[in-house]
């Protein structure tokens, strides 16, 4: 009983600072705010579709488009950068990417809007299945973070993938593997 009780209250406080990382990128950074642009009609939010992968990648730098999942990243400042630089999980790490997918494969959807799609990512980013939980408990200060097109001209561009991390709070490092058995974890 008390192990179940243990993993409701470590899901509960994951979601809660999964809510914080989404809102600590915008609050903390230099960069400019997206652009306001206008409600868009309400219409059906897209199925998230997961993006078919080889693999992680091996190390190196390299753009955010081109991050799999799985791949250990090191430094890490935030999900917004762009560009990572991959390294072995054995070793300390800022972050790692738990998952990638695609918010709609539609190219005439309509853009669900920023706040339609973290709520979606909140949950995307914490399904089990995406993550090694035995190493979870090593580490309480965990948060979750996501990039995703923000703005109509990104989505209009056809920007529609997202990407999901798992870095800490206290900005220390981790040591492990977080990901999935599906991404070598």
């Amino acid at each position: 009983m008390l192990p179940a009780a243990v993993v409701v209250v470590a899901v509960l406080v994951l979601g809660a600072l999964f809510l914080l990382g989404t809102r600590l990128p915008g609050i903390l950074s230099a960069a400019p705010s997206p652009t306001p642009v206008e409600t868009p009609t309400l219409t059906p939010t897209p199925t998230p579709t997961p993006t078919s992968t080889t693999g992680r990648q091996l190390a190196g730098t390299y753009d955010w488009s081109d991050l799999r999942g799985g791949e250990c990243i090191n430094p890490f400042v935030s999900a917004w950068q762009q560009k990572f630089t991959v390294v072995d999980c054995a070793g300390p790490h800022g972050a790692q990417v738990m998952s990638t997918g695609s918010l709609s494969d539609d190219p005439t959807a309509a853009y669900p809007g920023q706040d339609a799609i973290a709520q979606q990512l909140n949950l995307l980013c914490q399904i089990p299945a995406n993550f090694n939980s035995a190493i979870l408990g090593a580490y309480p200060d965990v948060v979750w973070q996501a990039d995703y097109p923000v703005n109509q001209a990104q989505w209009a561009a056809g920007m529609r993938s997202y990407s999901c991390f798992v870095s800490r709070s206290s900005s220390l490092p981790l040591t492990g593997d977080f990901a999935p058995a599906a991404f070598g974890g």
